[in-house]
């Protein structure tokens, strides 16, 4: 009988270490970038670029783990879409940081050059998951392409001081819903990202770049956008369904802590 209960014990045991070995084999890897997040950037999103490149270890042994891991060389790791999308809005966020730093701490704007942002987003090689790519093509051909996600727009982070705020910890497979969630609703109710003029309705310039992806098949643009603004407006002032969308001038100054 005690060799029956020893054997149970073990075997509860090994079941239940394999399964926090399972959920670490998903969460673990976003631990390091999470460390960075709540250390170098504050409550508004802004990041502290000079004290980060002075302490660039956690960034660094993060980026060394997302360049040999991830959805296409360790499928295994990432059960569900969840948690490959979460993998690239870090993986994403971590690259800009990256690239800002390669820039010098000191930059003004990612957005520099003769067309704006083509050198930081289209010409300058990052490293993912096995393979060389750009942040551009990580964010049409990897997360607008394969997950159609409006609420992506509210996650990634320019380096510029009109993106939506970035978020002081690491996205997840288990938690990511709410926190695409939270960060939409966040964004849509900062009257830095939308506000109601009068007659006419003033909304951050991301809904103008990329409205295909909050429009959809209607041909009511103007309309199908204040639409899905005010799915996640909350308690705060619905925007008129007819009124005018004009769009805001976007900030391109870098995203530095004062």
């Amino acid at each position: 009988m005690r060799f029956y209960f020893k054997t149970l014990l073990i075997s509860v045991w090994f079941f239940i270490t394999l399964g926090t070995t399972a959920v670490s084999a998903v969460t673990v890897e976003h631990s390091l970038w999470d460390r960075v997040l709540k250390e170098y950037v504050d409550d508004q999103g802004f990041v502290d670029y000079l004290r980060l490149a002075e302490n660039p270890e956690e960034l660094e042994a993060y980026l060394d783990i997302i360049r040999t891991q991830g959805p296409r060389s360790t499928p295994g790791k990432f059960p569900s879409a969840d948690d490959e999308l979460a993998y690239y809005l870090n993986a994403y966020n971590a690259l800009v940081f990256k690239g800002v730093l390669d820039w010098g701490p000191n930059t003004t704007s990612v957005w520099k050059g003769l067309i704006s942002g083509l050198k930081f987003f289209s010409l300058m090689d990052v490293y993912l998951d096995g393979q060389t790519t750009s942040l551009q093509k990580l964010e049409n051909n990897m997360i607008r392409a394969r997950y159609r996600d409006p609420r992506i727009h509210a996650a990634i982070n320019c380096a510029s001081v009109s993106c939506p705020r970035l978020r002081r910890t690491a996205f997840t497979g288990e938690l990511l819903q709410d926190q695409l969630n939270d960060s939409m609703a966040e964004f849509v109710q900062d009257d830095r990202h939308v506000r109601i003029l009068n007659t006419s309705v003033q909304v951050s310039a991301i809904f103008d770049w990329f409205s295909e992806d909050f429009v959809g098949d209607r041909e009511d643009t103007d309309r199908a956008i204040i639409d899905y603004i005010n799915r996640y407006r909350g308690t705060m002032q619905r925007l008129p369904t007819d009124a005018k969308l004009t769009f805001l001038k976007y900030d391109k100054s870098i995203n530095r802590q004062k």
